[in-house]
């Protein structure tokens, strides 16, 4: 009787499809953005340069939106630039940032992997003022050394989880749990 039902059930749970959750629409990107350039304008002194830098695609997104929202309370020149953490090219050039403000934004964080291998790189060749990582979510479960002291949502993640930032043109639309079944 076994060897009939075993079969049935695990060939439905291999092919169950996962859940999709919706943590964060265009609407509450923006607004949560919007909140963490409050943020960050209140942690800049009034003689610092800013320089932002997104990581890959998804933090260069995230990085542009935040930079859009700055710039309508701030007159100062505040520099954005994309660094591919990954690849080796125009997009991995390192900006002059030393005795400035570092302002480092990814769109999710959670091992640290990824922040850590960027700020290592700028550190190597830079000797920055300050640094500060920005995430608008944070998965928690960190395995390398980075706080993100600035973020839109913490989303402590389970095994089977993921959390993606869906980019429409470019342009964050919306932030996804995805839940295997």
């Amino acid at each position: 009787m076994w060897n009939k039902i075993l079969p049935l059930f695990f060939n439905q749970v291999s092919t169950a499809m996962p859940e999709q959750i919706t943590l964060m629409n265009k609407d509450r990107i923006n607004r949560t953005l919007k909140r963490l350039s409050i943020q960050v304008w209140e942690r800049l002194e009034e003689d610092e340069e800013l320089v932002i830098i997104g990581l890959n695609e998804r933090g260069f997104a995230t990085a542009k939106l935040l930079h859009t929202h700055l710039t309508k309370f701030s007159n100062k020149s505040i520099e954005l630039f994309q660094f591919d953490v990954q690849s080796s090219g125009p997009k991995n050039t390192v900006p002059s940032t030393t005795e400035k403000y570092v302002l480092m934004i990814d769109d999710v964080i959670f091992s640290g992997k990824t922040m850590f291998s960027a700020i290592s790189t700028l550190c190597y060749s830079n000797e920055p003022k300050k640094i500060d990582v920005l995430t608008l979510v944070d998965r928690g479960h960190r395995t390398y050394p980075v706080l993100s002291e600035l973020k839109g949502i913490e989303v402590p993640t389970k095994f089977g989880e993921h959390i993606e930032v869906i980019l429409n043109s470019g342009e964050l639309e919306q932030v996804v749990l995805f839940k295997n079944l």
